[in-house]
């Protein structure tokens, strides 16, 4: 009898030990969650797939499943009037980090929604079509970065595109853009609501990462483009050519 006790009791310890394991296991992976933003990375995954799916699938795959992505670029302190899903605090001696973190978003943008290769992720157009856009971030600044940097110029944030790698084959500009010189750039016409050379970013206000595929119909017949990546004025937004939009807020 006895020793059959010792075995109850030494299964009841394994448990125990097994349970407190699980449990600790689960603590950290909701630390690498929350503190690592895996949950960010996840969202921008599944984005990326469901776009790869509804290019191959067509109307069988069912709506796209992309959020919008609420950036806060801190100086340490948090960024008033948006849940931000992510934060990224920088060092305020150094503006060229507050352009890398937009660099950075603009690319996971353009990665999300298959770079260059025009997949077909809105599906067949209707009657008259239409121009669908995804806005894949929404990015605002603490007020230390306002303080500090109370504006960025759009001729400073692109020359830094044009002359920092983002791999070692290519500029941020190359990949975003198809081109290696600020002066090959063209901006669509569905987004000409910023002017490279003259205007300005103010930290003040909230800007939009945004690209999509315009999909409307003309006296010649279907347009279809596939818009590179954006980054322009919330405010702004309804400026563009956008007429539906295909991310969840």
């Amino acid at each position: 009898m006895k020793k059959q006790r010792q075995k109850r009791g030494e299964l009841t310890t394994t448990q125990l030990v097994t349970i407190i394991i699980l449990i600790v296991s689960f603590v950290i992976i909701l630390f690498l969650i929350f503190n690592l933003n895996l949950g960010g990375t996840a969202d921008k995954e599944i984005c990326r797939n469901s776009v790869i799916l509804r290019d191959q699938s067509k109307i069988f795959a069912g709506p796209l499943d992309c959020k919008t992505n609420y950036l806060c670029i801190s100086g340490g302190g948090d960024c008033s009037g948006i849940s931000a899903s992510e934060k990224v605090v920088i060092d305020l001696g150094k503006k060229e980090e507050i352009i890398k973190v937009i660099a950075d978003e603009m690319a996971s943008c353009w990665w999300q929604f298959g770079e260059d290769k025009e997949l077909s992720y809105v599906g067949e157009p209707g009657l008259s079509g239409g121009v669908d856009c995804a806005v894949c971030s929404i990015v605002q600044f603490d007020e230390k970065i306002q303080q500090n940097f109370p504006k960025i110029t759009y001729l400073e944030f692109y020359n830094y595109l044009e002359k920092t790698k983002k791999d070692s084959f290519q500029s941020y500009l190359k990949y975003l853009y198809g081109v290696s010189d600020i002066d090959a750039l063209e901006i669509q016409k569905q987004f000409q609501i910023v002017d490279i050379k003259n205007d300005f970013f103010s930290t003040k206000e909230k800007y939009s990462i945004i690209t999509g595929i315009d999909t409307s119909k003309s006296v010649s017949g279907l347009i279809r483009e596939w818009f590179k990546v954006y980054i322009i004025p919330t405010l702004d937004t309804a400026q563009t050519a956008c007429t539906d939009f295909i991310t969840k807020a």
